[in-house]
């Protein structure tokens, strides 16, 4: 067995999915002499970068699938892998998974417009413990932010009308709100709220302070 069909074996055992964690972690079970020499690490990532395009691809920063994947036709199966019983690497490929939808979907941070992919993290609008494993995949369930108005909206401290409009919590003072040229009842053109509509109703009600 090559190395190449070693980690395509990896992920086929995965769903067809597989973080550089679970890579590093997994991939002797199917190429017993892979760990043999002292650089093995980059010699795995050369392989697998070498047939992108071919045998895998790139969902999103260290995650990849096998080049067939269908990402809709993996959530409709609801064979979900991401529960509290699991461990942190299966956990963190379902988040990575999850970012990558949302930033295919989004494109962009509606308040700077970045669409750096680096610089954009996926903040859940339902929050993780709180959902089911269909809401943690659902991309109806998350916006993208760079991390500034991530933290402000991870923390309850802005959220959002159905009409697009800022709700700013009382907590953030009003230099903080100056510094950052926001309002009350502002109106963010690039904020996608079709389909989100119940999520936000229940960030508004439990995760925004008041």
């Amino acid at each position: 067995m090559t190395k190449v069909e070693a980690i395509k074996k990896l992920m086929e055992k995965n769903d067809g999915l597989a973080s550089w964690s679970l890579i590093y972690q997994e991939i002797d079970k199917y190429y017993p002499n892979a760990k043999k020499s002292k650089e093995w690490k980059a010699g795995i990532r050369g392989v697998l970068y070498r047939d992108i395009g071919k045998t895998f691809k790139k969902i999103d920063n260290g995650l990849f699938a096998l080049f067939d994947f269908n990402e809709q036709k993996y959530i409709k199966r609801n064979k979900v892998f991401i529960t509290e019983r699991l461990n942190t690497i299966t956990m963190r490929i379902g988040q990575s998974f999850f970012r990558g939808l949302l930033i295919k979907n989004l494109k962009i941070c509606p308040f700077t417009k970045i669409g750096f992919e680096k610089l954009l993290i996926a903040s859940h609008i339902k929050p993780w413990s709180e959902s089911n494993d269909i809401e943690r995949l659902d991309i109806y369930n998350g916006f993208i932010f760079t991390p500034t108005y991530d933290k402000l909206f991870d923390n309850g401290l802005i959220s959002f009308k159905r009409d697009k409009t800022l709700i700013i919590s009382n907590q953030l003072d009003y230099q903080t709100r100056t510094q950052l040229h926001i309002k009350n009842n502002m109106y963010i053109e690039n904020l996608e709220i079709n389909g989100r509509e119940n999520y936000l109703e229940y960030h508004r009600d439990v995760i925004f302070q008041k």
